[in-house]
């Protein structure tokens, strides 16, 4: 055996689980690690899997609690319209199975939900970590008829370039990279998600003075290179906070490399 099959060998299996949200869909997840309970929530498009490469960064600190969302990876369809309650319901489901949670973290879409949940359900997090999140304070929010319209043709990977290019948080640069990684496809495969993960963020109240109320500690992460009114966002939302830590990465955008991101999220 070489030492690269040693090492793989070495490394957290992966395990995961199933439980029921408060309206009956099934929200499933992967975990890997040993620690104290790091769950992470992915981003529109994404899945656990997309988390799964985080979860390898800290798995020797954090049990690494991946959801996928509902509609999302393996996650069941959902059984009720698209409304931020019914997602913080899956949060605190999943939180129930695996807790206590001593960090919750989420990425872009997740990262929304994420604040949702410690503004909603504060009992059950100890942290908050949120890398840019799309907030519809600063959002450029698209055409949902032409979304429709273009997930019911099967228009899959142009809807999503011009979502990634319009509303994605993504520089040209950045768009060209996420094409050539294979993560890419699973993606396109989520397209038929987008509508109702538009329709949630667009569905939020838009005064980030509200957030003032959550009592979690919140850490704060962009990077550099991403998009203006993600940028914006972050900088709004960490003056509405009540007791926020800003983190900035270099040379960082939207699609942030994992083991950049494992660092500012890695204890003390």
């Amino acid at each position: 055996m070489t030492t690269a099959q040693m090492d793989k060998a070495s490394q957290p299996l992966v395990h995961g689980g199933r439980v029921m949200s408060a309206d009956g869909t099934p929200i499933t997840y992967l975990a890997r690690g040993s620690g104290p309970v790091l769950l992470a929530v992915h981003g529109g498009l994404g899945s656990a899997v997309s988390m799964l490469p985080l979860a390898g960064h800290l798995a020797e600190h954090y049990t690494v609690v991946a959801m996928n969302c509902r509609g999302h990876g393996t996650s069941g369809d959902p059984r009720s319209a698209p409304d931020i309650a019914h997602e913080v319901a899956d949060i605190a489901a999943v939180i129930d199975a695996v807790g206590p949670v001593e960090v919750l973290f989420g990425y872009s879409f997740g990262a929304v939900l994420a604040l949702e949940t410690g503004l909603r359900a504060p009992e059950r997090i100890g942290r908050l970590a949120v890398y840019e999140p799309p907030l519809p304070v600063t959002y450029p929010i698209p055409d949902l008829a032409a979304v429709d319209t273009a997930i019911a043709g099967g228009d899959y990977e142009r809807l999503i370039l011009a979502a990634s290019a319009v509303s994605g948080g993504f520089s040209p640069a950045e768009l060209a990279a996420l094409r050539s990684d294979p993560l890419w496809w699973f993606k396109v495969a989520q397209a038929p998600t987008l509508a109702a993960t538009l329709r949630v963020v667009t569905g939020l109240d838009p005064d980030l003075g509200r957030y003032a109320v959550i009592t979690a500690p919140v850490m704060v992460i962009t990077g550099t290179t991403s998009a203006d009114y993600i940028l914006a966002a972050a900088d709004l939302l960490t003056a509405a906070l009540p007791d926020p830590t800003r983190k900035t990465l270099p040379g960082q955008g939207h699609h942030v490399a994992p083991d950049v991101l494992a660092q500012a999220l890695l204890p003390g």
